[in-house]
């Protein structure tokens, strides 16, 4: 057998030693490396993990407002559905007469129709007597004035009446006194009215002209014919006064007159 010495052992140990560390640092190394690799492998399996994932959430999401934009939709159309029925429903009540909505307005319509026309047949009462006072008033003012014009009527007839009596009076006494003279003068003027004129002496006048009045013991005066009755004539003196001329004045020659 061959001998060995222990310088021969110790550098047998070592050359194993050294094998040894090679060998764990060819094992580290490659730890290491598988260590690397599987880093990046994980890396970009996670990436494309994450890219699914992503895609996927999309699609959920999309899908799910897909169902919530038809769940809208359904429920808008349901909705829509039950205002139109419940409208519909409401307006035959309204046809029938028979809707909340639709009484209470007419009832308050009907109340104050009522009362418009309990005062619009207050109001006609009113304008009725209204009329009615007027029309009495107007028929009392007519009697009123009636009278008053007869009352009038009445004095001027009896003024004029007893005027007449009073001129008739004048002459009767006149004649009875002095008989005789006067059925001379009446030969001395010849004096009547026709149709409105006057006849005095062979001379013809009418209304509107003007003439001298001649009386004895006085000055003559100028006057204006303003009306010729049967027996007598009005006249008009400058000074606006108006007097009358018997006719038999004229013929019994009181009063003389002439062409002015």
């Amino acid at each position: 057998m061959p001998v060995h010495s222990r310088g021969d052992k110790k550098e047998t140990n070592h050359h194993d030693e050294m094998e040894v560390d090679y060998a764990e640092n060819e094992g580290s190394s490659s730890e290491d490396e598988d260590t690397e690799s599987s880093s990046v492998s994980e890396d970009g399996d996670s990436s494309e993990m994450d890219d699914e994932d992503c895609e996927r959430r999309r699609m959920e999401c999309l899908d799910e407002m897909s169902n919530l934009e038809k769940q809208f939709t359904d429920l808008k159309d349901q909705l829509y559905k039950e205002r139109l029925s419940q409208v519909d429903a409401k307006l035959q009540e309204v046809i029938a007469g028979k809707a909340p909505e639709y009484l209470e307005p007419l009832a308050t319509l009907q109340e104050n129709m009522q009362i418009r026309t309990k005062v619009a047949g207050i109001y006609r009462e009113l304008c009725l007597e209204s009329v009615k006072n007027k029309y009495e008033c107007e028929i009392q003012a007519s009697r009123q004035h009636c009278e008053s014009e007869k009352l009038l009527l009445y004095d001027t007839v009896q003024s004029e009446l007893e005027e007449k009596i009073r001129r008739l009076e004048e002459d009767r006494h006149s004649i009875d006194i002095t008989s005789a003279p006067v059925k001379l003068e009446k030969h001395l003027h010849s004096a009547r009215s026709e149709e409105g004129r006057l006849y005095y002496d062979g001379e013809w006048y009418i209304r509107g002209q003007t003439i001298c009045i001649d009386k004895k013991d006085e000055c003559p005066t100028s006057a204006v014919i303003t009306t010729i009755n049967h027996d007598e004539v009005w006249f008009k003196r400058p000074d606006g006064s108006k007097s009358k001329l018997y006719i038999s004045q004229l013929q019994k020659g009181k009063y003389s007159i002439k062409h002015s």
